[in-house]
């Protein structure tokens, strides 16, 4: 009996199926908590040897590649697993609207039907992006995580987006305790098979807690949301992060980088578990795509700067040196290649580097600069062809400073949110966005105290203080789409002096020192841009006017201070 036209009629079906498999089956038969989602044929009963598919994160892109999740239902289907868990991204999501939500759901639901196995689904960051889509799903589809045993096997799938929901964190208090309570409820199980979207070990100290209960057990652990396949290796057990199975990412020929669809069969034979990996026609061994490939791969360029900036002299400069290690199995070509910037000389301008496996070289350039002109400054691209196939192209913009040097400003004054006069997103011209240059009132006095007509009523200067490098205006004015909010900080110099200044934003961020606009930037930026700070002796006004369409809004602005001799505040200290 298959399932899977109607969500509730689904559920009701599903639950029937379950009481009516407890009743008649042997007692290491599943045993599910009441909600889970289960869709499709009942398990087998086989009590020696079993498998499962796991599919991969259908969304995040890859709108145009139904084929190849519809492919990999049906090969599923030939190669007859127990059941099949997805492990989350399901549907594009990342909407509050209910009736996206059903035709999204109601998308997935005609693809998935094509599978002819029993099918559990975990929620990922694009099917539990809000609170709305967490109800959903709970008054949809079922629990958010559970646990349960099969063949004497426990299966503990996990909900990286519980924080979406009532508590805090990726898996909440109550989540981890309840997994801390099933590892300890199950300790004689032969094997523990841990299942969540996004691989919290690389990312949340959450994850700790549950690692901690698992240890002298065997257990494997699986997770998505990179969409490029990685096997880790901790405590001596196998840590998966999976590839996409229809997601969007760019394709790779060379299967050690990971970048291929696929889905995965899980075999367990008594103690023994094997992890096939499966592309359309495909079938590669486990460790395909090592954590330690990719280490190596990453070692094939590094490079370090030697500058020599000094304002005081006409010119100033520096040397990059470009270190290339081969410690893989194939043939690698760098190609380096720097794009004019400004009043830069780079000599050479482009570098061809080729390194046999095994083999270490360099490469040099030097850089030569007017010291009163040092932006905009040089960046070049790196290309890696390795095994005759271009793995990576990277952009990189050098900083004639050390990290060290740079100042996050993190006290402000900021007053928002104002309309920002549009709710479409406008192209990237100033014409288009008339409102952000109309002057709204923070631009026109440096009066602390002054009220304004906001977007949503008056609104007032306020203290902020970042506890990291980024002004989070969402968090500060809460969310609020297609405004303008301002930010405004001191700069105490010692001296007239011009510094090196590097901002970023989302979506429209324009920077004003002491009342002279530097420059706007009409997009939302990832990197920082660097621009020449003329600082006058005395405060220095620094004034952040940004933009937000939708979503996150947030600024950041780094000062060079070499010297340690700047003052930085939210307001002019006497």
């Amino acid at each position: 009996m298959r399932c899977k036209d109607n969500m509730i009629l689904t559920g009701l079906i599903c639950l029937m199926l379950l009481t009516s498999i407890a009743t008649i089956v042997k007692a290491q038969s599943p045993n599910f908590p009441s909600g889970a989602r289960i869709v499709g044929d009942s398990f087998s009963e086989d009590e020696d040897k079993f498998s499962f598919a796991i599919i991969g994160d259908k969304t995040g892109g890859g709108q145009d590649k139904w084929p190849i999740f519809d492919r990999a239902m049906e090969e599923i289907n030939e190669l007859k697993p127990h059941f099949a868990i997805m492990v989350g991204d399901l549907i594009q999501g990342y909407t509050e609207n209910n009736d996206i939500l059903d035709r999204q759901w109601k998308e997935f639901w005609e693809h998935q039907s094509r599978l002819e196995v029993p099918f559990l689904p975990l929620p990922g960051n694009h099917d539990i992006s809000n609170r709305v889509m967490y109800d959903y799903w709970v008054n949809q589809i079922g629990l958010t995580y559970y646990a349960f045993i099969h063949n004497n096997c426990l299966f503990l799938l996990l909900n990286t987006e519980e924080g979406k929901g009532s508590e805090k964190g990726w898996f909440g208090k109550t989540q981890i305790a309840y997994a801390i309570g099933e590892l300890e409820k199950n300790r004689d199980v032969r094997h523990t098979f841990v299942l969540m979207h996004k691989p919290a070990w690389l990312s949340t100290s959450d994850w700790n807690q549950i690692e901690a209960a698992l240890v002298d057990r065997e257990y494997t652990v699986f997770a998505g949301h990179y969409h490029k396949l990685t096997l880790h290796t901790r405590n001596d057990r196998r840590y998966f992060v999976l590839g996409g199975t229809g997601a969007g990412f760019t394709r790779r020929e060379t299967k050690e980088y990971g970048a291929f669809d696929h889905y995965s069969i899980v075999t367990v034979d008594g103690d023994d578990v094997t992890v096939a990996l499966i592309e359309p026609g495909n079938i590669y061994p486990a460790n395909i795509a090592t954590a330690e490939f990719k280490s190596k791969f990453g070692n094939l360029i590094s490079y370090q700067t030697d500058w020599n900036i000094d304002r005081s002299q006409p010119t100033s400069g520096g040397k990059i040196t470009f270190n290339l290690k081969n410690e893989l199995e194939k043939q690698a070509k760098v190609d380096i290649v720097f794009k004019p910037a400004g009043d830069w000389q780079i000599t050479p301008a482009k570098l061809d580097l080729e390194i046999q496996p095994g083999w270490e070289t360099k490469g040099l350039v030097d850089l030569d600069c007017l010291s009163n002109s040092l932006t905009p400054l040089p960046t070049f691209r790196y290309a890696i062809i390795y095994g005759g196939e271009l793995l990576r192209s990277r952009s990189v913009t050098l900083t004639p400073f050390k990290s060290a040097d740079l100042h996050y400003l993190k006290d402000w004054m900021i007053v928002g949110p104002f309309d920002l006069g549009t709710t479409q997103r406008p192209p990237q011209s100033a014409e288009h966005l008339a409102n952000f240059d109309t002057k709204l009132g923070p631009e026109l006095d440096d009066q602390m105290g002054k009220k304004y007509e906001g977007k949503n009523g008056q609104v007032s200067w306020q203290e902020y203080h970042a506890q990291g490098q980024t002004i989070n205006l969402n968090q500060a004015f809460g969310a609020s789409d297609w405004a303008i909010g301002y930010g405004v900080t001191y700069i105490l110099s010692p001296d007239e002096r011009t510094v090196l200044g590097g901002s970023r934003g989302d979506d429209v961020t324009r920077l004003v020192v002491n009342g002279l606009e530097i420059y706007t930037q009409w997009s939302a930026q990832n990197r920082l841009k660097y621009v020449d700070l003329h600082l006058k002796k005395g405060w220095n006004t620094i004034m952040i006017k940004s933009a937000d369409y939708s979503g996150g809004w947030n600024y950041r602005l780094a000062v060079e201070n070499p010297k340690s001799d700047l003052v930085f505040a939210s307001t002019k200290e006497n």
